[in-house]
């Protein structure tokens, strides 16, 4: 479904992504971690189109993407969430996945239509209840949730999730778990960047970590929490020397 090859950014003399390499095939949900400053939101911002490429190419669904804009790349089935979620704080929740909707998807375009497929990803979400409410009124989770559903609401085959569960507290993470399950029940595809490693091993089939913009690791898990490269990039060589 996603097939990524040797994607790099540079920023000037910095390299924030480094030949990064990696496939997503269709009903997968992949990790991807690492630690502060080493690559994974660039890698999203590159692959969504919101940043351009230095060199690589990216191909979803059989077609090329590279040097598509993120609104064309989002009408062909790939959506995302950001870090900082920043719902336009005087419209409702509807609104705001409305505008989702159409920002994502062009046959989305009518008022109508727009309106009950957001009632629809509101409901998928468990934010039905909160359609009038106003996105400044919602809870930090709900906000969460909300920001899931705008992505949602552009009908993706594929959703990338930048850490979407910061700022939930522990009670809140099995619930983010569970959304991230039915979510891919639903038939989509799911790469994940994610600090929280309970979360990581209680969705992801596979991980892919990166470490100053390079991949050093890939596979399940429980495996690569216990790669001595990938320890070494958390905590520092003496932890994985241990």
């Amino acid at each position: 479904m996603l097939r990524v090859e040797g994607i790099t950014k540079q920023f000037g003399g910095l390299i924030a992504v480094n030949n990064l390499s990696f496939e997503i095939g269709k009903g997968q949900i992949v990790g991807l971690i690492g630690p502060n400053g080493s690559g994974k939101s660039t890698a999203f911002k590159l692959i969504s189109g919101f940043i351009p490429l230095t060199n690589g190419r990216v191909y979803f669904d059989g077609e090329e993407i590279t040097n598509l804009q993120s609104h064309q790349i989002a009408r062909r089935g790939l959506t995302r969430t950001f870090q900082l979620v920043r719902p336009f704080a005087h419209l409702t929740a509807l609104q705001n996945v409305m505008i989702g909707g159409q920002y994502g998807h062009a046959a989305l375009s009518h008022m109508h239509d727009a309106k009950d497929n957001g009632m629809d990803v509101l409901a998928q979400v468990g934010l039905a209840e909160k359609a009038e409410s106003k996105a400044k009124d919602l809870t930090i989770m709900e906000r969460k949730w909300l920001e899931v559903a705008r992505a949602l609401a552009g009908r993706p085959k594929l959703l990338l999730l930048d850490e979407f569960m910061a700022g939930l507290n522990p009670s809140e993470i099995p619930q983010a778990i569970d959304l991230i399950h039915r979510i891919n029940g639903m038939g989509i595809s799911i790469i994940i960047v994610e600090h929280i490693i309970k979360a990581i091993t209680g969705t992801c089939e596979r991980v892919i970590v990166l470490n100053a913009g390079s991949k050093i690791a890939e596979g399940h898990p429980t495996d690569v929490v216990r790669n001595p490269e990938v320890i070494s990039a958390y905590l520092g060589r003496r932890y994985a020397e241990n």
